[in-house]
């Protein structure tokens, strides 16, 4: 493989692009490269997934932009080397991962690509999530609440769900729990955790499994005022 050897040094003057990146990790990968990066596959390194986009999440509160693009170097690190690692197996590789993505931006962006117009910000929303169901062939309510993945932090994702159901009709009216503070709120969300774990409940697999049962008591609401 041909190096400029000048180019990919430690202490290199200039600056380096997106292409630099992409060529870099094709280096690590390829023979003769780094053993670790040549060993990994797309199952060994999902955690990393996560672990950088939260430690993304802490830059942006941090308001520290520094910290921000460095974060932002590490996220984009991950997408790029999933993407080699599928261009070794024959799979995709990076500009296929960019033509999705800008096909999907342009696609759900019809009032800035194509001749729809919208009023505001909610009218933008209300078209991506219709344009969003269409895509995946969702046909109903309880299709896009299936359509949460499953794998966000549960809180976020009972969250995302009961607005959802919301929307449609479904109302879920929460029990008056005293806390109007969100320093109120954190000490019930404890209380509960901590509650949760003096019974041998582990809270977090407590609330998904109650998830699952609102999605199907939404499904069968659902199915009843369609008939």
């Amino acid at each position: 493989m041909d190096l400029n050897k000048e180019k990919y040094k430690d202490g290199y003057s200039g600056k380096y692009t997106f292409d630099d990146l992409v060529k870099i990790i094709e280096i690590l990968r390829a023979p003769g490269g780094c053993p670790w990066d040549r060993e990994q596959t797309h199952e060994s390194i999902r955690k990393n997934v996560v672990e950088e986009a939260y430690e993304m999440v802490e830059a942006i509160d941090s308001r520290n932009e520094d910290k921000i693009a460095d974060e932002s170097g590490d996220v984009l690190l991950q997408v790029v080397l999933h993407a080699q690692i599928a261009k070794d197996g024959g799979n995709y590789d990076i500009n296929d991962v960019t033509d999705i993505i800008s096909r999907k931006m342009i696609h759900r962006h019809p009032h800035v690509f194509g001749s729809t117009s919208v009023k505001n910000s909610d009218e933008v929303l209300q078209k991506w999530d219709a344009i969003k169901r269409s895509d995946r062939s969702q046909t109903s309510v309880s299709d896009d609440l299936k359509g949460v993945s499953k794998y966000i932090p549960t809180l976020m994702r009972a969250q995302k769900i009961r607005k959802k159901a919301n929307k449609a009709g479904f109302g879920h009216t929460a029990p008056e729990c005293g806390a109007k503070t969100e320093e109120q709120f954190g000490e019930l969300l404890f209380s509960i955790a901590a509650a949760a774990g003096d019974l041998g409940i582990d809270p977090d697999i407590a609330l998904s499994g109650y998830i699952n049962k609102f999605i199907s008591d939404f499904e069968k609401f659902e199915k009843e005022h369609k008939e």
